[in-house]
């Protein structure tokens, strides 16, 4: 399963896009099997959105753990995709060694500001989740009743699988388009043929979607 000269393991959990994730034990049983040399890298982009039983974030599995490193974004939940601010944790001596090889202009000054001011509105993080959840379950619903199949609900997107409906993804994409919603293909990049990706929206762009999805099939 692993080279003898990987030096690093990158996951992303849950993944994107198809929202798949693995659980804590999994998780733990990964960093168990995978030799002490070998850094695991453990992307929790959209951690914060997971609320299942078996889920817990890497930086609360791995908090003390030396050849474990974890990914954070405001990119997701705190919706400050256009500064491009993030942050890591991991053991000092990685930490000394990503600011030997970084350049010399990090996150600016804005961008840091509104990421550290971000933090401090919970409210605004427990209404986004409440609201992902709600939505997930009924854009997902919704769809089966076109034999538009998805994931389980795990991070703030679906991952639409068309093998049962009677349109494909291609064909369902550029008719969304053409109405101005756009959807992620996976068929580019990924490789991964007849899905597409769709984001969880605001309570408007949702019900935008619901009312054109209807009018395709209609």
């Amino acid at each position: 399963m692993f080279q003898k000269k990987q030096k690093l393991f990158f996951l992303a959990n849950p993944n994107n896009p198809t929202g798949t994730y693995l659980t804590s034990s999994e998780l733990l049983e990964l960093r168990k099997k995978l030799r002490k040399n070998i850094l695991l890298v453990v992307d929790d982009a959209y951690a914060e959105y997971m609320k299942n039983n078996d889920y817990k974030s890497g930086l609360k599995l791995f908090k003390n753990k030396q050849n474990v490193f974890i990914l954070r974004t405001f990119s997701k939940i705190y919706g400050l995709s256009s500064l491009r601010v993030g942050w890591g944790y991991g053991s000092k001596k990685i930490i000394k060694a990503l600011n030997v090889i970084k350049p010399p202009f990090n996150v600016n000054e804005v961008a840091q500001k509104a990421a550290i001011e971000s933090l401090k509105d919970t409210k605004f993080i427990t209404r986004s989740v409440k609201h992902n959840i709600i939505y997930a379950k009924k854009l997902k619903n919704f769809l089966n009743q076109y034999g538009i199949n998805s994931n389980n609900i795990s991070a703030n997107f679906l991952l639409l699988n068309f093998e049962k409906c009677k349109f494909k993804a291609k064909y369902f994409y550029e008719k969304l388009k053409m109405k101005g919603i756009i959807l992620r293909s996976t068929e580019n990049g990924y490789n991964i043929k007849n899905m597409l990706r769709l984001t969880i929206g605001s309570k408007t762009d949702n019900l935008k979607f619901m009312r054109a999805v209807k009018g395709i099939f209609n």
